[in-house]
């Protein structure tokens, strides 16, 4: 395993641990604490290693802390506290932070989102651009099997409340979409094709299904298309659970393997960030003249659909060519009349970020360019944030995700099943019973805090294809009283 050299400069350094680390008390002198990275063990310590953990209070530097703890017994295997001090800081470890000062400040407060990102570009060892082609290579070729993939890899919102919480009033993700949809008057006329792209493990299928009356759902086709296989066979499975007799496709969703005007309902939860990224130079775009293809490709979108580039253009930005194709192909296999419900996290303008996950990189759908497009298209389109369609109230209280990752890793180790998803503390405290007393640093966010999930940055995009003639009134209704943006 790696180490980390105490040198001198690294000696003067100040030490602060990770805050809002979770500690669980497994025995009398024995805790637990949990690497950033998951593929490394458990880290256990005896009183002294919880002592040595405490006193990284940003006081405190790496040689004081040495000296007093370098050659104590610190770990519940008998590491020793210069063992701690040359691992714990480690990004796989990334349980303190060795540093001169606190990391950027913002507001007077410590600014460790930032630490993270940095931590987690260590830990991928790639803080460079990929390449236009590797969300399509990691998500066709390096995810062997389904299983905790939502857990550990890429936690989604419609995960997260794949079971009946309070948080949506007793309901699930899939339940308030057969809701809202009935509201929005997309069932009053049934759709025969329902595609659902990159479905997940099934879940959103099930429980739309599940919160539809039988009627609704007969002779209703249900398509699962996912670039992913092995999340075929559990979409399968749950969808049959929630009443539908679904089929399966292995496809990539920017080239949908579908006749043209086929399709009813198209539902895409989550998806356009994997979709394929392009980084274009200032001079391309204003040249019109791409280096590649693909480049050129991107331009083209640009000009045609005449988006909007902001005036302080970087050097090197990224541009959102998958999801354009896929609106593309939206468009193409929609039916005149034929609806689609888009989510992800994205911006409405400036440029995107990437955002780094275990194995790969994400990045922040440009939902200005998205509906700029769709209008480009002939779309009919509506716009707003997730937790305001959801109905979510932004005061409800619900458990840190950090928490809960570390809570499942204590549970896995005590054979104990534990799933990531919104509790509210009733909810936490039944599930977890008797361990509850031995946890210590986890806490509660209302569910509208960007700490907990972010849930804000996450918007919904409404699509209808008019219908061959006349051209109707919109059909897309508001919800709940939010008022959507962009219908014209």
């Amino acid at each position: 395993m790696d180490q980390l050299a105490l040198t001198d400069d690294v000696l003067a350094l100040r030490a602060w641990r990770m805050p809002d680390m979770v500690v669980y008390q497994h025995a009398d002198d024995e805790w637990w604490l949990t690497p950033l990275d998951d593929a490394v063990p458990l880290v256990r310590v005896n009183r002294a290693g919880a002592s040595l953990l405490a006193a990284m209070d940003g006081q405190a530097t790496v040689g004081s802390l040495l000296e007093k703890f370098g050659n104590r017994a610190c770990g519940a295997g008998g590491e020793t506290g210069r063992a701690c001090l040359e691992r714990w800081s480690l990004p796989r470890y990334s349980l303190c932070y060795y540093g001169a000062e606190v990391p950027a400040q913002d507001r007077g407060e410590a600014r460790w989102g930032l630490l993270l990102l940095k931590i987690r570009e260590g830990w991928s060892a790639s803080t460079e651009f990929e390449g236009a082609g590797h969300l399509a290579d990691f998500h066709s070729h390096d995810i062997a099997t389904h299983k905790d993939h939502f857990e550990v890899i890429e936690t989604t919102v419609s995960h997260l409340f794949r079971e009946p919480t309070a948080a949506l009033e007793g309901l699930t993700y899939g339940r308030l979409l057969a809701h809202n949809f009935r509201k929005l008057g997309w069932w009053t006329r049934k759709p025969r094709t329902i595609v659902e792209v990159g479905g997940g493990l099934g879940y959103v299928a099930r429980e739309l299904g599940k919160g539809l009356a039988p009627e609704e759902r007969e002779g209703v086709r249900y398509v699962f298309l996912d670039i992913t296989r092995p999340f075929l066979a559990s979409q399968l499975e749950l969808g049959k659970e929630g009443g539908w007799h679904p089929t399966g496709l292995q496809a990539n969703g920017e080239f949908l393997p579908l006749k043209d005007a086929s399709v009813d309902l198209i539902v895409d939860n989550e998806n356009m960030a994997d979709m394929t990224p392009v980084k274009l130079s200032r001079q391309e775009a204003e040249s019109g003249r791409g280096a590649t293809p693909l480049h050129q490709e991107a331009l083209d979108w640009i000009r045609r659909a005449g988006l909007s580039l902001d005036k302080d253009m970087p050097a090197e930005f990224i541009f959102n060519l998958g999801p354009l194709r896929f609106l593309r192909e939206v468009w193409r296999v929609l039916k005149p009349g034929g609806r689609a419900f888009l989510v992800e996290f994205g911006i409405e303008q400036g440029w995107s970020a990437p955002v780094k996950l275990p194995g790969h990189t994400e990045y922040e759908t440009h939902f200005g360019h998205l509906r700029q497009a769709a209008r480009w298209l002939g779309f009919q389109e509506k716009y707003g944030a997730l937790p305001q369609f959801l109905g979510i109230k932004p005061d409800t209280r619900v458990l840190c995700t950090g928490a809960a990752y570390a809570i499942r890793r204590f549970c896995e180790a005590e054979g104990r099943p534990f799933a990531i998803r919104a509790y509210t503390e009733a909810e936490f405290t039944q599930t977890l019973g008797d361990m509850l007393p031995r946890l210590l640093g986890h806490h509660y966010h209302d569910i509208s805090d960007p700490a907990w999930f972010g849930l804000g940055d996450f918007k919904v995009l409404l699509l209808e294809k008019p219908a061959a003639a006349p051209p109707p009134k919109p059909q897309i209704k508001d919800v709940k009283g939010f008022r959507w943006g962009g219908m014209r």
